[in-house]
């Protein structure tokens, strides 16, 4: 029978004891190596605080810096190619400045044509009203006197041959032919009298009418191309700052692309509309204190003067950005103004933690 020796008792432990040594040092190796292989994320510190309201019963709500005439999209109701843009932004403009021009070039053209033919209408309207002119009324009474002096002839050669009686000896043709003559005469003379009226008259009142209309007609082509060049010409409609501009000159807009040609607005003083969930609307008050605090970390606090509420419950559409913000509920808007604008830090467009005094729980 085999009976293992000593030396052989002291390997067999020796084995049994390193292999699991090794084990333990490559496990260790092993998450040495993958720990020192993986990128060490830096923890970040909070250096902004939250805002802190300065109420103890508050409504919290997330507001938007807003010009006191809101913000004016300027746009065009003509499609065409920008011809130049007279403002900058950041600039103050005045109401009824000019922002910015379409190019004009064939409406000028068409005011052009339009001012001559107003001018050859008007010119043949004067006439007809200038009428009778002295030398028709000089060269009527001349037609007048000649035909006066041919029946006075006509008529003399008649009573002649009336004198001279039967039994002269003349043609028995003669005396037709004078009464003709006679009665052409008288003819010329009254038609020499019509024409003399007619001249006296002046202008028929129909060709006055109609002369009158062709006028019409022209001064509203005027006035048709004088509009679309006042179109062409956009300006300020109110009094205010020019926020941004978003055109160029020689791009061509289209009306309705949803393009923000030019955004105006005025910024003395700004406004701030506050939207509040419609689970706080029933606290509010609209005498209760409020105030806005820029974000950032700023300290700063700005009293707000309440102006006015939309009596209307709307779905939410600002968002601030909190990743524990909801986005599916309905806010009440409100309305403030800054008490102090001149010291103002504030832009439009920027949001703002906004927070209103509301009333204890015993009080509601």
């Amino acid at each position: 029978m085999f009976r293992p020796s000593a030396k052989m008792f002291a390997l067999i432990r020796v084995r049994s004891l390193l292999i699991p040594m090794v084990a333990l040092i490559g496990i260790g190796m092993a998450v040495f190596t993958v720990n020192s292989q993986v990128p060490r994320v830096p923890i970040a510190s909070t250096e902004v605080a939250p805002p802190h309201s300065p109420f103890e019963e508050r409504i919290a709500g997330v507001g938007t810096v807003l010009p006191s005439s809101d913000i004016v999209s300027v746009g065009t109701a003509l499609a065409g190619v920008v011809e130049v843009v007279a403002v900058s932004e950041g600039q103050t403009v005045a109401l009824g400045e000019l922002l910015f021009r379409l190019d004009g070039r064939q409406t000028r053209a068409q005011l052009a044509g339009a001012t001559a033919r107003l001018g050859v209408a008007s010119a043949r309207f004067d006439a007809l009203k200038a009428l009778p002119h002295t030398t028709s009324v000089r060269e009527s009474d001349a037609a007048v006197a000649a035909a006066a002096a041919q029946l006075v002839d006509a008529t003399g050669r008649l009573a002649r041959l009336d004198e001279l009686g039967a039994n002269t000896s003349t043609s028995r043709n003669e005396r037709p032919r004078l009464e003709f003559e006679v009665v052409a005469a008288q003819a010329a003379l009254d038609t020499a009298h019509a024409h003399r009226d007619e001249v006296l008259q002046g202008a028929w009142p129909e060709d006055l009418a109609v002369a009158a209309a062709e006028v019409a007609v022209a001064r509203a082509d005027v006035v048709l191309a004088q509009t679309q060049l006042e179109r062409e010409s956009v300006a300020s409609p109110i009094a205010g700052t020019v926020l941004s501009i978003d055109i160029d000159a020689g791009e061509h807009i289209v009306p309705g692309s949803g393009q923000q040609f030019v955004a105006l607005g005025a910024l003395d003083p700004l406004h701030v509309r506050v939207q509040i969930d419609e689970m706080d609307a029933w606290r509010f008050r609209a005498e209760s204190k409020a105030v806005a605090l820029a974000r950032g970390g700023s300290r700063s606090e700005f009293a707000l003067r309440f102006l006015r509420v939309t009596p209307l419950i709307l779905p939410k559409r600002v968002l601030s950005g909190d990743s524990a913000e909801r986005v599916d509920v309905r806010v009440m808007e409100v309305e403030y103004e800054l008490e102090n604008p001149h010291t103002m830090t504030l832009m439009p467009g920027q949001l703002v933690d906004v927070f209103i005094e509301a009333p204890r729980a015993v009080d509601r």
